[in-house]
């Protein structure tokens, strides 16, 4: 959880979209409790299980798994489809959520690329097409 941790307060899109955000967000993967507590958008992770104030997103482990494959099937490539869908819901402070949004995106993203075991996201790839030359 730490090097997770490392990597979200190091995120340059994180800092922008967090520089105001303070909550708490629990994801909440079968029985394992993955608790952020995030003051100015700099996370550390939080002292207990129990939610204070802000919100938790909850699936089982196969909608979460899912959604952490490296191909997600439809339904689960993104969080905002995951809620959607039906396949975790939301407990707490809508509005924590709602006001903060791309921030618990790209959280989402990076705790998604750490279950992976990847060291990086959003870095570009070479992409090889059947038309270059």
């Amino acid at each position: 959880m730490n090097q997770l941790i490392e990597q979200v307060n190091a995120d340059d899109m994180l800092r922008r979209f967090g520089a105001y955000y303070t909550t708490q967000i629990q994801i909440i993967c079968g029985d394992d409790i993955y608790h952020f507590s995030i003051n100015a958008g700099q996370v550390s992770e939080g002292d207990s299980n129990t939610l204070e104030e802000g919100f938790s997103l909850t699936g089982s482990n196969e909608v979460w798994d899912k959604y952490c494959a490296d191909v997600p099937p439809p339904e689960h490539h993104e969080f905002a489809a995951l809620f959607a869908n039906g396949h975790i819901s939301l407990k707490g402070d809508m509005y924590a959520l709602q006001s903060n949004v791309m921030y618990v995106r790209r959280l989402l993203e990076l705790w998604r690329e750490h279950r992976r075991g990847k060291k990086r996201v959003g870095q570009p790839q070479a992409v090889q097409g059947r038309n270059r030359k």
